[in-house]
């Protein structure tokens, strides 16, 4: 019979009890971790950034899982989430997302907690009601035609487009403009007058002022990233100094100063 030689009794010995007890360890760490659950134990939520949008602007939807337990829990792994999308009645997208959520083991999650799992930015192309669906959840939102904006609101205001210097005597157009800078049509509710003046001063400012008699009803529709040209003017100063451009509509301004070089 094979005997192990005395100096290496001990070592075995000690090898064994570290194999027991790191056996030991393993157990108990399995008998305290947290249970692990499914997606289907989980609470779902879908939101939005806001819930009426313009049709042109960006949809943001998220997708999040609420830990409803009032312990830890380790969520099962998961790959791809699915959602569909109806708009205007009519379905519109529906796709698989790749999400890889806990990369292949299971993610601890606090009592409360909530795991985001899909960030999508969507532009419905049709105005009307808008539902997106995943998870066995529904959120629907508004999309509306266009945005009744006033002057001055965001990102619609009043434009001069004119060169900043130029010789006495050069010839130059001036635009003056209402510009919407949104990804959304605007109306413009009805206004009473404006006004295009130009001029080396203050005290010798001439142009055009208008009164509208406007019809009831009547408004400015301006497209997306567009403007409503008011007046298209060429001017030829033949002096030299500032040369101010002024655009009012009623109680609102702006100006534009072009420098007229000798």
């Amino acid at each position: 019979m094979y005997k192990v030689p005395q100096s290496r009794g001990p070592f075995i010995a000690a090898s064994r009890y570290v194999a027991a007890f790191l056996c030991l360890v393993i157990v108990v760490y399995y008998a305290m971790a947290p249970p692990v659950v499914s997606l289907a134990d989980m609470e779902k939520q879908i939101t939005s950034d806001k819930y009426e949008h313009y049709l042109g602007e960006t949809v943001n939807i998220k997708v999040q899982l609420v830990n409803p337990f009032d312990h830890e829990v380790r969520l099962e792994p998961l790959s791809e989430i699915t959602y569909d999308t109806i708009q205007a009645g009519k379905p519109w997208v529906c796709a698989d997302v790749n999400i890889n959520v806990a990369h292949g083991s299971a993610y601890h999650m606090s009592p409360n907690e909530n795991l985001t799992i899909l960030d999508e930015a969507l532009s419905p192309t049709e105005p009307g009601e808008f539902t997106f669906n995943a998870l066995g959840e529904s959120l629907t939102l508004m999309i509306h035609p266009y945005k009744e904006a006033s002057l001055i609101s965001p990102n619609v205001y009043l434009n001069i487009s004119a060169p900043t210097r130029i010789k006495a005597g050069e010839r130059f157009t001036a635009t003056f403009s209402i510009v919407n800078d949104n990804p959304y049509h605007v109306k413009l509710p009805a206004y009473n007058t404006f006004e295009v003046k130009y001029g080396f001063s203050e005290d010798a400012l001439s142009g055009v002022v208008t009164h509208y008699d406007w019809v009831t009803g009547a408004s400015i529709d301006i497209e997306p990233y567009s403007q409503y040209v008011h007046n298209i003017i060429p001017l030829s100063p033949s002096n030299p100094g500032d040369y101010i451009l002024v655009f009012k509509v009623d109680s609102h301004e702006v100006r534009h100063t072009v420098w007229i070089d000798p």
